[in-house]
C-alpha cells in the first residue's frame, strides 16, 4: 500500500507543477502586471520548472507570448506524462513487483 501512496504523491506533484505552469501561461497571455508580487511569484515558480523549455520552439518575428505559451505548454504536457508514467511504474511495483522478480525460479 505504501508504494501506491507514493505513486499518488508523485502524480499530485506533477499535477501541481502543471497547474503552476498553466497559470503562468495564462498570466503572460492576459498581460498581467509583472511587477505584481503574485504574478512575479507564479512566473518565477513556473520558470524554475519550465525554464529549460524556453526557446525550444521559436517563431519568426517577435512573438514572445506565443513562444511562452507553446514552449511552456510542452513543459506542462511533459510533466503530466512523465508524472503519470513514473506513478504507474511505482504503483505496479507496489502491487506485485517487477515481472522479472516473479519469473525468477525458486530453489
Amino acid at each position: 500500500m505504501g508504494a501506491v501512496l507514493i505513486a499518488r504523491l508523485v502524480m499530485l506533484v506533477a499535477v501541481l507543477i502543471a497547474i503552476l505552469i498553466g497559470l503562468a501561461i495564462i498570466l503572460v497571455d492576459v498581460k498581467a502586471n509583472p511587477a505584481n508580487g503574485v504574478v512575479k511569484g507564479v512566473h518565477e515558480g513556473a520558470n524554475f520548472f519550465a525554464g529549460e523549455f524556453t526557446g525550444l520552439i521559436s517563431f519568426a518575428g517577435n512573438h514572445p507570448k506565443r513562444a511562452i505559451t507553446v514552449n511552456w505548454g510542452i513543459a506542462l504536457i511533459v510533466y503530466l506524462v512523465l508524472g503519470a508514467l513514473i506513478a504507474g511504474f511505482i504503483a505496479r511495483i507496489g502491487r506485485g513487483g517487477l515481472a522479472f522478480d516473479r519469473a525468477a525460479p525458486s530453489h
